[in-house]
């Protein structure tokens, strides 16, 4: 029904610039999901990233996420994404069930297949397994979930009668909602009634049309937070102010994305010279083509009328807000930016 109010997740990534120091980035990381947790934020979501420092120093978001539900007592805590094909999956479905547990039933389990060459490699997994891996992991988890034995014979895992414990507290298990990036994802999406997120900086505005009217299409009956966009986002009373407070963090991390898709593209044998659309526009793009495109950067007019248009356009009901794009935004502009949001522009966003 029209008049909603909008779901908001903040988005953590992690990454590292030079000079920048790893413990306290996890206490300000923590200390942002305390002050979202206060103030009114609706869900955390930690992504899952290795061994690129300067993408992200957040391999592990499960202990990050039982750190942050002991400090704090409503917000929801997902993660966003949970790399599948890379992890044991009886081990996966432990941890969750554990941060379930630890946090009052609060775990959001968001997933995806992974996609950056350097994850596979240093956990010698082949990219080319990725989606059976994934398939596989995700159905011995919710058997690890559910109340009997694990008992699963597949090409890439096998248990026979495991007994895995804990249980999590939601049953018949924490939420799923899937990373989707191209349109096979959003089918899939689709058929097993999942929620979903996708992001501007992934995809096209013309992908983003067609993949989203595909899903309502698809799940007629589901609500709008049950569609998710994530994009950066920073509010201060000046526009002006907003957007130089993070255009260096900003433009840092999109010459990070831009150079590990770039490496990606040329160890499968891409030509350097010509570069797959999105990745030529995200290694290409000014700051003033970042912010039209791919954020919500400005004062709370700008940012309310940017996130309600977006909701509009693609029926999407809950916002996953990076609220450090880049890394590299003092933590007191953060958390000003973050209680702005809350109180000019959040009230005023529905669906």
């Amino acid at each position: 029904m029209p008049g909603q109010p909008a779901e908001f997740g903040l988005f953590f990534q992690l990454p590292q610039a030079d000079g920048q120091d790893v413990p306290r980035r996890y206490r300000d990381t923590i200390a942002q999901i305390v002050h979202g947790d206060r103030i009114g934020w609706d869900a955390a979501w930690l992504a899952e990233m290795h061994f690129v420092r300067e993408f992200s120093v957040l391999p592990s978001p499960m202990v990050t996420m039982a750190a942050a539900a002991s400090q704090t007592e409503r917000i929801r805590l997902g993660t966003g994404v949970a790399l599948l094909a890379l992890s044991d999956p009886i081990r996966a479905a432990e941890d969750a069930a554990t941060v379930d547990i630890i946090s009052g039933g609060r775990l959001e389990f968001g997933i995806g297949r992974g996609s950056i060459a350097e994850h596979f490699a240093g956990f010698n997994v082949r990219m080319a397994d990725r989606a059976g891996r994934f398939n596989e992991a995700l159905a011995v988890i919710q058997q690890a979930w559910a109340d009997g034995p694990v008992n699963f014979e597949g090409d890439h895992f096998s248990y026979r009668n495991v007994q895995v414990v804990p249980k999590p507290i939601q049953r018949p298990g924490p939420p799923l909602r899937m990373a989707a990036n191209s349109d096979e994802s959003f089918v899939r999406a689709s058929d097993e009634q999942w929620r979903v997120f996708a992001s501007p900086i992934t995809a096209f505005d013309e992908d983003l049309d067609r993949r989203f009217e595909m899903y309502w299409q698809a799940r007629p009956d589901a609500t709008a937070s049950d569609a998710g966009l994530l994009l950066p986002v920073h509010v201060h009373e000046s526009s002006e102010t907003a957007r130089a407070e993070v255009e260096a963090s900003m433009m840092s991390y999109m010459k990070v994305v831009s150079d590990t898709g770039f490496r990606g593209w040329t160890r499968r044998g891409g030509d350097p010279n010509d570069l797959p659309p999105l990745l030529a526009r995200n290694r290409n793009a000014t700051y003033e083509e970042v912010v039209d495109k791919l954020c919500a950067i400005g004062n709370p007019d700008e940012v309310t009328a940017k996130l309600s248009a977006l909701s509009e356009r693609y029926g999407v009901g809950h916002f996953l807000t990076w609220c450090n794009p880049g890394g590299m935004v003092p933590h007191d502009q953060v958390t000003k930016s973050m209680s702005l949001f809350m109180q000019e522009c959040a009230p005023n966003i529905t669906v």
